[in-house]
Parts: C-alpha cells; structure tokens; sequence
C-alpha cells in the first residue's frame, strides 16, 4: 500500500513537474497516516476513505453549499448514533481515513467525543471546515485528540469577495487565522476552493495563497448544481473553461508545492496522460472519478451517498452494516463497474483513469451511466447531443 502511494505521487511529479517533495518528505509520516489505504489519485485525492457529515448546523451561509448548511437537519443521528456509524465504518478494512465534514462539523456539541471515538477504532481523523472556529485552543485541543489535519476553504484571495461568497462579514481573515492556528500545532493542511466564473481569474493566485499558507493538497472543486449550487447555473464553467482549468493547473503545478487536485474534472488525469510515452505505465495509478469507488458519503441521518455530489441512496448505516452497502450496494457496484459507461465514456482510451464526472452527468442529463456531457476532451459537437433537461433516477 505504502509503495502504491508512493508510486502514485512519482508519476504525479513525472507529469506535472510538481516541486513539492521537499515539503512532503519531512512529514511523511503524517502524510501516509492522512492517505492511510489510498489506492492512487481519484478526483477527490487518494481513495479509499469515508466522509461522514455530521451535522448540516453551520456558522457561515455559503452560496454555494452542496449540503445547504445552516440549520440542523430534523433527523440528524444523536451521539450514541453518530458512534454506531462509526463502529460500522471501522468494519471496513478498506477504510483506514475518516473526514469528518458538514456544515461546520466543529458547531456540533459533541465533536470532540465523535472525533476521540473514531480514533479509539483507529481511525486516522481529518477535519473538514471552514476554518473561522479554530482558535488556538481549539487547534491544540484537535491536536491532543490525534487529529491528523484539517481541510479549510477558501474562494477567493480578496477578502471582502471571499465574505460576500460565505455569507459573514470577516470570514476570510478568521479563515486565515485557523489555518495558521492549525499549522502551529503540526495539523497536515489541505485547502478547499469552489472554482466558478466568479473566480476563475484568481485561480493562480489561489493556487499561489494555498502554497503560501504551507498547505499540502488542494481541492479545487467544480461548481456542481448541487443545494444551493442549483440557484447558481449561470456561475458554471464551460468545457471550453474546463480545458482552460486543465491547461493552468498543470502549469501552475510546476510553481507550486501543494498537490492540485480538480474535484469534479477527472477528465484532468486523462490530460495528463494523453501524450505520455509511459502511458501503460502511470495510469494504474489514477483512477479519476471516485463515486462509489473511493468515496463513501454518508449523511447526517446515516444514508449512504457514493459521493457528495450523487444523492442517490445507497443505504443507511441506521438499518445495514457499513461493509454490507460497500461491498453489495448496487450503485456502488455499478459505479464500479465502467463497462456500464455509455456514449463517448463506453469506448475512451481514458475511461478507466477518468470515467466522467458522474455527479456532473447526472445533473446535466439525468443518467449516472451517461457520458460527461461537458468532457473537454470530447468534440463539441458531439457532447452537445447528451445534454438534456435533468430527470433525476435512482438505482434500486
């Protein structure tokens, strides 16, 4: 596993050019303790791990939020609850990693006894917020309890911007002080950003701010219409954008010592293979999209999404056993399976290192089997022909 990993981040570094070792070699122990049972690079980092939302209750009320945070949900699992999802996930030998995310996962009153629970099972803990909460008390407070590291969001290098985006006057200068408040404790830190039209411009110098701030990974999420994403259509990139995205990614990556990893475009690790001699060679090591492959969702009531951006029921952990759904879920088995790709998808080169966006294509198309209608490697013309007004179906 450990070889696997680091075999993964070699052929990262061969194709991107990324600098970033003499930042990960000193903390390599706390970075495989974070990457525990990664099989390679998925659109959401090194699968396999779970991540449990414990609360939809958050401080901020971002314009954007997949999970439409603000107030608890009505069902959401009470402590003893919240435990037993996570006796169940401890079940699952694949599952080394836990996030912890919601909301704000640090608003619920009992986080600390939920986080102290999951590593008395092993678990590796990471936390992810936005970041305005952890003071220093509370970073050495997540310190003392073994939390491995926090993944913190931020939007926009422009304050008054990042504010407006999240709903609170001053939440980007508290955001900062968190993740520095983090950093002096030795958390690992791992920095969110929602890449839009509203943001596009600043990508570099997001890029540049997440180096800046000693972080050793970046999500750069794809506006998905998700929650209260849904109200924001006219913000979501194009493919034409997509491709501009892969292009200065991959040349900012030479520049910068955190990992970039584009949630929500695995067409990016077919980029990157494309026109590599070693092609046979690298692409064991990325698998693209991590729906019901790397990710396993599970939301405050204990359903089971295969990923934060397909809600689609999989099962509930109150009434089945983590390993039962999966092993046996059939969504997550035919997420699996890429043979059930059609369109475009069925027959790519890249189909087992990309995969398409699957939460993309069922939004855009109302099909998770669907090809990516808005792949940026694919003709124009022909991935015009998939979209179609969204029709949501479930798998039974």
């Amino acid at each position: 596993m450990v070889l696997r990993q680091v075999g993964s981040l070699l052929a990262f570094k061969e194709l991107t050019g990324w600098p970033g070792l003499d930042r990960w070699l000193p903390e390599a122990g706390l970075l495989l303790r974070t990457a525990a049972g990664a099989i390679g690079f998925g659109c959401f980092g090194m699968p396999i791990h779970p991540v449990y939302e414990v609360t939809a209750a958050c401080n901020l009320r971002c314009k954007h939020c997949h999970a439409r945070g603000g107030k608890p949900y009505p069902d959401e699992l009470d402590t003893e609850g919240a435990k037993e999802v996570i006796r169940k996930l401890a079940e699952v030998p694949e599952f080394r990693v836990l996030v912890f995310t919601g909301g704000e996962p640090l608003v619920r009153p009992d986080i600390y006894e939920l986080i102290s629970y999951a590593k008395s099972l092993g678990f590796s803990v990471v936390l992810a917020t936005n970041a305005i909460l952890i003071t220093k008390s509370v970073s050495k407070k997540l310190r003392e309890l073994g939390v491995e590291g926090i993944a913190a969001s931020i939007d926009f290098v422009k304050p008054e911007q990042h504010d407006e985006y999240r709903g609170v006057p001053g939440a980007f200068q508290r955001a900062i002080e968190g993740i520095k408040n983090a950093a002096s404790e030795g958390l690992y830190i791992h920095i969110n950003v929602t890449l839009s039209k509203l943001n596009l411009d600043q990508l570099e110098d997001l890029m540049r701010l997440s180096d800046r701030l000693g972080a050793y990974v970046v999500f750069l999420y794809q506006l998905l219409p998700f929650g209260r994403g849904e109200e924001l259509k006219n913000l979501l990139l194009t493919r034409e954008e997509f491709l501009q995205v892969m292009e200065r990614v991959k040349k900012i990556q030479r520049e910068v010592k955190p990992v970039i990893v584009p949630v929500g475009l695995p067409e990016y690790f077919a980029y990157l293979l494309k026109d590599s001699p070693l092609f046979k060679i690298y692409s064991p090591f990325f698998k693209g999209c991590s729906a019901g492959s790397g990710m396993f969702y599970i939301k405050p009531n204990g359903d089971v999404w295969p990923c934060a951006f397909v809600p689609i029921k999989a099962g509930n952990l109150r009434e089945q056993s983590a390993l039962e759904i999966w092993r046996n879920s059939p969504v997550f088995r035919a997420l699996r399976d890429r043979s059930n790709l059609k369109g475009p998808c069925a027959t790519c080169k890249y189909r087992d290192v990309c995969g398409g966006c699957r939460a993309r294509t069922l939004a855009l198309t109302g099909d998770l089997f669907a090809s990516d209608p808005m792949c940026p490697l694919a003709s124009h013309e022909t991935q015009l022909k998939l979209i179609r007004t969204p029709d949501i179906k479930t798998i039974q």
